[in-house]
């Protein structure tokens, strides 16, 4: 695992400076450049409508008002993180917050984009400006909310399906885990619907999960800090959950996943809700 350049994207909140303090972990532990990016939204279709003098007024505001607040917030970062040794660097721009940090971080060529989920009404919505990037980007999210930041990562959530295969989220938290010293939980989730299968029943189905996992990652592959794990629950994103909860995970890596609608609904979702519900950083991986 190699991070050369973290992008972090603020909007103000305090899951922002969770994510800000994640990317300053990274930074120090893989020496990788970082760099903030402040969106000043422009929400086009309400503007669009304003007289040109209206406009005009709203557009010097922001640069006179809310530009020059930012940067001397960010300044004030820049301070702070240099006094621990890391170089940052920021831009204040104007935009749709989620079209801006995707190109920005393209522009950048960055190895991740560590944001926060969003404000309290965004968390709760599908389409915020997180999970617009996590869908519009190829390069892996981190999302963070506003909870306090562990030292480090020890104990590193993958959640995997055996019905699609192993996939880019297994690797990068190896690669991640290795540099942490962290151990590795890998979790299939049976999921059981609302039906309700007796337990017997249930440890029966969880039996042939782990076969089919341990057949998915090769045994040879199984190692002292990685275990695998088996769960039935109502559904995939509820059973992520409530075992990062009950395990006390520092951080889950998944992915988007892609391919034809049906799929993209169904995985799509189970994402979304995981970024949502997580009580810790997520790092989302596109296919």
């Amino acid at each position: 695992m190699s991070f050369h350049k973290i992008i972090w994207a603020t909007d103000g909140s305090n899951d922002s400076l969770q994510a800000l303090a994640l990317a300053e972990k990274l930074s120090i532990k893989y020496k990788a450049a970082l760099k903030g990016l402040s969106v000043l939204p422009i929400y086009y279709s309400v503007v669009d409508n304003f007289t040109q003098k209206e406009k005009d007024s709203f557009l010097e505001w922001m640069d006179n008002t809310l530009a020059n607040k930012e940067r001397e917030s960010m300044k004030n970062i820049a301070k702070h993180l240099e006094g621990k040794g890391i170089k940052f660097e920021f831009d204040v721009v104007k935009g749709v917050p989620h079209e801006e940090i995707i190109e920005y971080a393209e522009r950048e060529n960055a190895d991740l984009i560590s944001l926060g989920r969003g404000r309290i009404l965004e968390r709760f919505v599908l389409g915020g400006t997180a999970l617009k990037v996590i869908r519009g980007t190829r390069i892996p999210v981190l999302t963070a909310l506003d909870a306090e930041t562990k030292g480090e990562f020890k104990k590193i959530l993958v959640p995997i399906s055996v019905m699609h295969g192993l996939s880019g989220n297994f690797e990068y938290a190896l690669r991640l885990a290795e540099g942490f010293g962290a151990d590795v939980q890998v979790l299939n989730v049976v999921q059981l619907g609302n039906l309700s299968v007796p337990l017997e029943i249930q440890e029966q189905l969880k039996s042939f999960a782990l076969r089919d996992l341990v057949e998915t990652i090769g045994a040879t592959r199984i190692s002292e800090n990685i275990e695998l794990q088996t769960i039935a629950s109502g559904s995939g994103w509820r059973g992520i959950i409530e075992f990062a909860e009950k395990n006390d995970i520092d951080l889950i890596v998944l992915m988007t996943y892609g391919g034809t609608k049906i799929r993209e609904e169904f995985i799509g979702s189970t994402t979304e809700k995981v970024i949502q519900e997580a009580p810790c950083p997520v790092i989302t991986l596109s296919p």
